[in-house]
């Protein structure tokens, strides 16, 4: 007796798979996509970080340059509010939150470039007080030299610069109280 079962081979497919597979790979896409945001993001901020420390940088060369100005300048020119030599809170002194900052001329430019840095930084000068030291009063007749305290402010540039490809992006503004001899 020859048996001879016919089974039915076809069987309905519905289709799971290919539904689980483009759940997973939207999946995927949303996770790649946010890693490189996220990626793009902190590019970015280290871009930032970097530009304000050479600002940073760029502005404490030009204190060192300052202090060393006031300290090895024998005879200091008049502060009269001329040529970066500023009577204290003077109006025309410049104004470092523009640039190029208001009053043009009236700081004094580092003496050579900052490496990575847009612009060379500048400063300015304010003298404040004098004083004499205590005890050393005139009339004991020994005159003896005053005590000039002067304000620095130093603005540094980072390197980055805008699409007009002059004005820089970061400036940092630093400022520091010196005392002479």
């Amino acid at each position: 007796m020859n048996n001879t079962h016919h089974f039915a081979t076809k069987q309905r497919q519905t289709g799971a798979v290919l539904v689980i597979s483009l759940i997973f790979l939207l999946l995927m896409t949303m996770l790649s996509t946010s890693a490189m945001r996220g990626a793009t993001m902190q590019e970015r901020m280290a871009g930032n970080t970097r530009d304000y420390n050479l600002g940073f940088q760029a502005a404490e060369a030009a204190l060192r340059v300052a202090e060393n100005y006031l300290r090895t300048t024998a005879v200091l020119p008049e502060f009269d509010d001329t040529g970066a030599h500023y009577i204290v809170n003077s109006a025309n002194r410049p104004a470092w939150q523009a640039y190029p900052p208001t009053n043009g001329s009236g700081y004094i430019e580092y003496p050579a470039d900052v490496a990575g840095t847009a612009r060379r930084p500048r400063y300015y000068l304010e003298r404040l007080i004098t004083a004499r030291p205590p005890g050393t009063e005139t009339e004991t007749g020994t005159a003896v030299d005053e005590i000039y305290y002067f304000r620095i402010t130093a603005v540094g540039y980072g390197g980055a610069v805008d699409t007009d490809g002059v004005t820089p992006l970061a400036s940092v503004v630093l400022s520091s109280v010196f005392r002479s001899r």
